[in-house]
């Protein structure tokens, strides 16, 4: 049952993926299509995330209260039809409209989707778990880098290559939510609600299918199930005293989580977009130049490069193999380590990926270190939020990862905007900042409890 669980989650966080991260290309096939500037890519993006971040609160919300399982299931398939019917807009405007509604939708998985796995895993095998479903992260970049370089070459008209690479975006989204619609609610979320009842039947479903048809929990001496910190006091309060709880009791760890999830997630998921462009400059000059002296007082316009191949993805799938390639090195570095150590060692990589983008003027070098900035802090949120899900009891966990996942994305907006108004400007203060960050962010999780403090609060 896990094994399947797994599969489904690792397909729909692939889906996930292509949404957040592969937009961006398909973005790079519409250009011509749809008239893009780096204005009308600059709403795309901030309106999309700001769909984000304004409902990722009230689907933690939701899933606390009906289920991580049912949220995942129906908000996804909002976000699959919505993002089937951008593929279909005739101009910019509806296509904003409907990629701005899909990322309403999405928020509730960022939400839900950890939570959910986490809560059928062992706690000692969380990290492990949770990182092996961020393999989706790199396979996603490979996934859509591969099939753009042969759909966005097409000469196809009416229809453009990129709607046909957006439409194919989807189908990992709708493999992994099929298997979900089979698959049962988390045992965790009853007993948090008080439904002993139901959650033997999961767990009953769940021996079956692990041990075989004739077993039984009470063949396994079996008759009740509880949790750690388990109250029904909420019940009697209503979902404020729930809220109130969490921001009074865990006001220090959700300060720390906070500016962690809005450094990381800024730096994780907006430069990305610039540094798509920053390589097309760098990469048409002949002169070794370093990136600051590339674009002091440079604003790049539109692209008219209409048709994308293979050569212009390059970077994309070297992107993808070094994510997976940084995903895979974690879940060798968890048997040996735990996961502050893990965490510290990659801001600390970032952070001098930081200093390389001072002084390298060589382009491959450049997009080294530009991947070594980003794709550090891309894993190091995934393991940041396996800790938050220990320290916080059931009940809370959506609200938590909800209001973290808020704090994330409003830092991908900022950043955005940040890296946009100071890269052509005081281009040396834009990298630089980034340093200063990444040393408050290894402050706070430094500060955060002990491995061992943690699995004593939770299981």
């Amino acid at each position: 049952m896990q094994y399947l669980m797994l599969f489904a989650c690792l397909f729909v966080q692939l889906w996930l993926t292509n949404e957040q991260l592969g937009i961006a290309v398909v973005i790079a096939g519409a250009n011509c299509e749809l008239k893009l500037n780096n204005e009308r890519i600059s709403w795309l993006m901030a309106a999309n995330f700001a769909a984000q971040m304004l409902t990722c609160f009230m689907w933690g919300e939701l899933a606390d209260r009906f289920g991580r399982r049912r949220i995942i299931v129906c908000a996804g398939l909002s976000a699959n039809l919505l993002s089937i019917l951008s593929a279909c807009m005739p101009e910019y405007w509806s296509f904003l409209v409907a990629r701005t509604l899909a990322g309403f939708f999405i928020s509730a998985l960022v939400v839900s989707l950890m939570t959910y796995l986490s809560e059928f895993t062992k706690v000692s095998l969380r990290p492990r778990v949770l990182n092996f479903m961020s393999y989706a992260f790199g396979l996603s970049i490979i996934y859509v880098a591969t099939l753009a370089g042969v759909l966005l070459n097409l000469e196809s008209d009416p229809v453009q290559g990129w709607r046909i690479l957006l439409l194919c975006n989807q189908l990992p989204g709708l493999l992994g939510l099929g298997i979900l619609l089979w698959l049962p609610e988390s045992p965790k979320y009853f007993l948090s609600i008080g439904d002993e009842e139901r959650a033997l039947r999961v767990m009953e479903r769940v021996c079956r299918m692990n041990k075989g048809k004739d077993a039984t929990l009470e063949s396994f001496g079996v008759g009740s199930l509880t949790q750690p910190r388990l109250t029904r006091a909420s019940m009697a309060f209503g979902r404020c005293y729930e809220t109130r709880t969490l921001l009074v009791q865990y006001t220090k760890f959700m300060c720390i989580f906070s500016v962690i999830f809005f450094s990381l997630c800024g730096i994780a998921f907006a430069v990305p977009i610039w540094m798509v462009r920053i390589r097309v400059l760098t990469s048409e000059c002949e002169d070794r130049l370093t990136v600051c002296e590339h674009l002091e007082g440079h604003s790049p316009k539109q692209s008219h490069k209409c048709r994308l191949g293979y050569e212009e993805m390059k970077d994309q799938l070297i992107h993808g193999f070094v994510v997976l390639g940084i995903f895979v090195v974690t879940s060798l570095l968890l048997i040996c380590t735990n996961r502050k150590v893990v965490i510290l060692l990659y801001i600390g990589v970032a952070a001098s990926g930081c200093v390389l983008l001072n002084v390298v003027t060589r382009p491959y070098v450049i997009l080294a270190s530009f991947l070594i900035v980003v794709d550090p802090p891309l894993c190091s949120i995934r393991l940041v939020s396996t800790i938050l899900i220990d320290l916080v009891p059931t009940r809370l966990r959506g609200k938590a990862l909800a209001l973290s996942s808020m704090f994330g994305r409003c830092g991908v907006l900022v950043t955005s905007l940040y890296v946009g108004y100071t890269l052509s400007n005081v281009c040396l203060l834009t990298f630089n900042l980034f340093i200063l960050l990444f040393l408050a962010c290894g402050v706070l999780v430094y500060l955060l409890p002990s491995e061992i403090k943690m699995r004593s609060l939770t299981l």
